[in-house]
């Protein structure tokens, strides 16, 4: 892997995990913003995922569909078919805007959470890159 190559992997990282402190925040705080915490959890998974595609140099298409991009990186692994996501796609793009109001419950949520951090976990034990 050239460092160029490790940099981008990092830079990718980077911002997954900024969206996985950015959901916890949300979940934490008073008053909880639910709605946005999942959509930061969709947007964790979907980089770390993407992650794991670029590091094996896999074209994928540019979509939020997490069950889509789950199904590229179990080309390479199995373990990715185990991945439940849930109905998280819902919020890629529809929470974000007030004609399509989501309301998700604290534990919905917290399942989401769940499910993001379980995902950062596989993807950073199947990479091969020592980070910083």
């Amino acid at each position: 892997m050239t460092k160029e190559e490790k940099d981008i992997l990092e830079q990718w990282l980077q911002k997954a995990s900024h969206d996985l402190i950015a959901a916890e925040i949300l979940i934490e705080a008073s008053p909880v913003i639910l709605d946005i915490a999942c959509f930061h959890c969709q947007q964790s998974i979907e980089k770390y995922l993407k992650t794991f595609l670029i590091y094996y140099n896999h074209e994928f298409e540019y979509t939020h569909n997490l069950d889509y991009l789950a199904n590229e990186c179990a080309e390479f692994d199995d373990d990715f078919k185990d991945l439940d996501m849930k109905n998280m796609n819902v919020y890629a793009v529809r929470a974000r805007y007030p004609h399509d109001h989501i309301a998700p419950e604290l534990s919905e949520a917290k399942d989401y959470y769940q499910i993001a951090l379980s995902v950062k976990v596989l993807v950073l034990k199947k990479i091969n890159i020592d980070l910083p």
